[in-house]
């Protein structure tokens, strides 16, 4: 849970108190092999999911079955934080890697939030970051072409590991595919693969191995 209290705190400072309250309702937890489920497009959570470790995505399914990848999420990112306020989920959440989740039941957090203002407080400006993000991604989607799509979402994932304290030097690990970035980008793999060649061979940056580096990053 280092990198939930990590995230929080970068909104406001949080308590001794404040950050043994969080520990203690997310103490919970469950494992998710990669490629499950974690939860469903339609589902009623009774609680409150966030990444310990691993990786996984908002998705969303059309009527053809087609899917959308709508955010990337990491350790320390809420699964479904708008639980506490909405009931039902317009989103799927998958897992990309093996992933470990706390969980809180909705009553819990939302009574913490009540009582404790600074956590309240971070909690909500993490959500609006998130949804400035997504904002960011629609953007990208609509106006960007490929090679600055992949750019700007390798600029993003970099940083958001690295407030996380998840980067060494201009490295991270970047547990994903040609192929799921593709379908949060609205681009095919083969597309995806080009542009990543064209920033490598640019001396912008690397990404192999599921490994990020950052050579340019102005």
């Amino acid at each position: 849970m280092d990198q939930l209290i990590a995230k929080l705190q970068r909104a406001i400072a949080l308590s001794d108190d404040d950050r043994s309250s969080l520990l203690a309702i997310f103490s919970n937890t469950r494992y998710f092999k990669r490629g499950r489920d974690i939860l469903r497009e339609g589902e009623q959570p009774e609680h409150v999911h966030v990444i310990i470790d691993g990786w996984a995505a908002h998705r969303v399914t059309l009527v053809d079955g087609s899917r959308q990848t709508t955010a990337f999420l990491m350790p320390g990112d809420f699964c479904n934080g708008e639980t506490t306020l909405l009931k039902r989920l317009d989103h799927g959440v998958v897992a990309l890697t093996p992933v470990t989740i706390g969980t809180a039941t909705r009553e819990r957090l939302t009574a913490l939030l009540l009582d404790r203002p600074n956590v309240a407080q971070a909690f909500w400006q993490t959500t609006l970051v998130d949804a400035a993000v997504l904002r960011t991604w629609l953007v990208s989607i609509a106006h960007r072409k490929a090679y600055q799509r992949i750019a700007h979402l390798m600029c993003e994932l970099h940083t958001r590991l690295s407030c996380l304290g998840l980067v060494n030097g201009s490295t991270c690990a970047v547990p994903l595919t040609q192929e799921q970035l593709g379908n949060a980008l609205g681009l095919t793999s083969i597309h995806v693969n080009r542009m990543l060649k064209r920033l490598r061979n640019e001396g912008l940056m690397d990404f192999q191995k599921r490994t990020l580096t950052l050579r340019n990053v102005a």
